[in-house]
């Protein structure tokens, strides 16, 4: 990869992707941040995906801000929109709104995805600000990837989703990309938008996540299966990145529980 990619495009002002089908959240989100950078409005995720495609149309951060668990089926168009995304478009953040009450399920249904921050409800201007700026800083748009690159670590995602329990090391997946391990490194993260230790662990509590809404494994079995080398390492991981134990995440979302 040229080394141009590695250098973070200089625009002169920031532009920023909302998405929601209310008009009233549309235009809180936009009056807010109108003085940080360019906003375009989408009414929904099909529209959404139409601007996205425009290959003169590059945005620093897409805010979706219709992903509320209580509201189906439109919390599941809204996920669904969210992993198409990153199917497409890995490197480009994504910015969410959740309802205070369902945080840790959202952030298990959003595991390996776009999303970089939650906005939590409802929504306030300055706090919006905040977290849209932190982003920028912490995700600044780069010079796309080469199709090469793209396609090179796109193989590599399908071995490790299927081999999510038993990852190989670094140099064996840079020996499967044909690049050096420092060059696998930097561009894993240039495409994914994420290292390669943060997307292995994600790809593993999402494996997790949908083994603990079953009533079928224990915890040690689930642990073992998506790739933890015990269950206190699991837990830990489990606790850092959804802000629960896995017992307390199953208790409360899994089949067995009562709905919310």
């Amino acid at each position: 990869m040229e080394q141009s990619s590695d250098v973070s495009m200089t625009l002169s002002r920031p532009r920023l992707l909302v998405v929601d089908a209310d008009a009233e959240a549309r235009a809180l989100i936009r009056d807010a941040v109108r003085p940080i950078g360019e906003v375009v409005e989408s009414e929904s995720p099909e529209h959404a995906m139409s601007i996205l495609s425009s290959p003169e149309d590059r945005f620093h951060v897409v805010l979706v801000t219709c992903l509320y668990a209580g509201r189906q089926p439109a919390y599941a168009a809204a996920t669904a929109f969210v992993h198409e995304l990153f199917r497409r478009w890995p490197g480009v953040p994504v910015i969410t709104v959740c309802d205070t009450d369902n945080t840790e399920r959202l952030a298990a249904d959003v595991l390996v995805s776009c999303v970089r921050d939650v906005i939590p409800a409802p929504l306030v201007a300055s706090r919006i600000v905040e977290i849209v700026q932190r982003v920028l800083r912490e995700h600044p748009l780069r010079r796309p990837p080469t199709p090469g690159n793209v396609a090179a670590i796109r193989r590599v995602l399908e071995y490790l989703d299927a081999h999510v329990a038993d990852v190989p090391a670094l140099t064996e997946l840079a020996v499967m990309a044909a690049m050096s391990r420092s060059h696998f490194s930097r561009t894993f993260h240039s495409v994914i938008g994420m290292p390669l230790r943060d997307y292995v662990r994600d790809l593993r509590l999402k494996r997790a996540h949908a083994l603990l809404l079953t009533p079928k494994l224990s915890l040690t079995s689930i642990a073992a299966e998506s790739g933890f080398y015990d269950l206190p390492h699991f837990d830990k991981a489990f606790r850092h990145r959804l802000g629960m134990s896995p017992n307390q995440f199953r208790s409360r979302y899994g089949t067995s529980a009562r709905p919310r």
